[in-house]
């Protein structure tokens, strides 16, 4: 079976979907492809930062989803385990009218971008299908065949686009050499009911090799998430889900206390999940008739909370510069390269912020906690600092700190 297509997208994560609602509204037919059979919710919540706001808010889809369940974030607090207060984020600071993040459930977000592709009559999604390989003319891409259930799919298309995540498959089909790293922490996360009093707004706990993060994502639900070692992740499951309840409440009691009624609710693992991080660099995001986005093409740690927001700029620019290739009838990697040239040193600058805060905010070395801590205490204390880095992590401007604000961070 062959069908026709202008762009084929595989992959329904974020980016993909912000690609399939552009594409389509310049008038080309879509098709988006997944493995899964349906969207699945996870027990974690995710970051909209001010520049994947601005993108929502492009398309016309920001203020429904202020109007759904979920929390508008203007600062972001960072305490040592004892209970000392280290610095405060406050994303009030930024210019209007992106002075805030919102934090979620993943699901939301999903749901209306998939209600939204579900409304264009030239759009098409395949759930439960299954990238095989990429079809090719020469040394173009042409299309791709799946697997659905017992039938075989031929699509055929101008382009094709992998936005299927870190361990990308089209990647490799691609041909695209890559260094995938496999970060040594990952998180257990878990969703829980959001205890009375708990502050409006989001927190870090940070110890020796430890971090625990505490996020509303809903008037009802917080996000937690607990650092533990990927060599570690065994030793932690045997020894159960009350071990790790009991390492959560025995945080400082203004803040370990609070979480014992929501806790209750998490009776076994299953209630849980365990994040990976890795990091991917590409020797290029382009072939002929083929791009990458998101995680495909650079995924990064989440300590800098850019990824979804990271993959919807890549599919605002991929769409301009698709449309510049559909009007020239041109998908040389050479015609795609301005997407690549366009996004990849901010990218990059993001990929180095996270190496820096995974070596000092997870360390066990009690130099580098000293030092980690007295970084924050300054960014809280001078506000050149506090803005850079805000900035970076926002998406508004790619500022990270230079060797006179490391110096600045780091003197009496």
């Amino acid at each position: 079976m062959s069908r026709k297509y202008d762009v084929l997208i595989i992959g329904a994560g974020t980016g993909g979907l912000v690609l399939a609602l552009l594409m389509a509204k310049k008038g080309l037919k879509v098709a988006i492809l997944d493995q899964q059979l349906s969207p699945m919710p996870l027990p974690r919540g995710e970051i909209l930062q001010p520049n994947g706001l601005k993108i929502l808010n492009q398309l016309g889809l920001l203020q429904d989803l202020l109007k759904a369940d979920v929390h508008y974030n203007k600062k972001v607090h960072f305490q040592q385990a004892s209970g000392n207060h280290l610095c405060t984020i406050n994303y009030s600071t930024l210019p209007s009218p992106y002075n805030y993040a919102l934090v979620l459930l993943p699901e939301v977000l999903q749901g209306l971008l998939l209600r939204e592709v579900a409304e264009l009559p030239n759009i098409e999604t395949y759930w439960g299908t299954a990238f095989k390989y990429v079809c090719r003319e020469g040394i173009r891409v042409t299309g791709a065949k799946a697997q659905r259930a017992a039938e075989p799919i031929h699509f055929e298309c101008k382009m094709v686009v992998g936005g299927d995540g870190a361990g990308s498959r089209v990647r490799d089909a691609f041909q695209i050499k890559h260094q995938s790293h496999a970060y040594a922490d990952g998180y257990i996360t878990m969703v829980v009911d959001r205890p009375p009093g708990f502050e409006s707004d989001s927190s870090y706990i940070l110890g020796k090799e430890m971090i625990f993060g505490a996020f509303p994502v809903s008037s009802q639900k917080v996000y937690l998430f607990y650092l533990v070692p990927k060599n570690k992740l065994e030793v932690v499951r045997d020894k159960g889900i009350k071990w790790l309840k009991a390492k959560i409440l025995s945080l400082h009691s203004e803040r370990g206390l609070q979480w014992a009624a929501p806790l209750k609710e998490i009776a076994s693992w299953d209630q849980t999940a365990y994040m990976r991080c890795f990091r991917v660099r590409c020797d290029r995001w382009v072939v002929n008739g083929g791009a990458l986005l998101g995680d495909a093409a650079h995924a990064m740690n989440p300590h800098v909370a850019q990824g979804r927001n990271t993959a919807m700029e890549d599919a605002m620019i991929l769409s301009h510069v698709l449309e510049s290739c559909f009007q020239s009838g041109d998908f040389s990697d050479k015609a795609l390269s301005d997407y690549e040239m366009k996004r990849r040193v901010n990218v990059e600058k993001l990929q180095a912020l996270g190496d820096e805060m995974v070596l000092f905010w997870n360390s066990a070395l009690p130099p580098i906690v000293w030092l980690r801590d007295r970084v924050f205490k300054k960014v809280g204390k001078r506000t050149i600092l506090h803005d850079k880095l805000l900035r970076t992590v926002a998406g508004i401007q790619m500022s990270p700190f230079n060797l006179l604000d490391r110096l600045s961070a780091v003197s009496p």
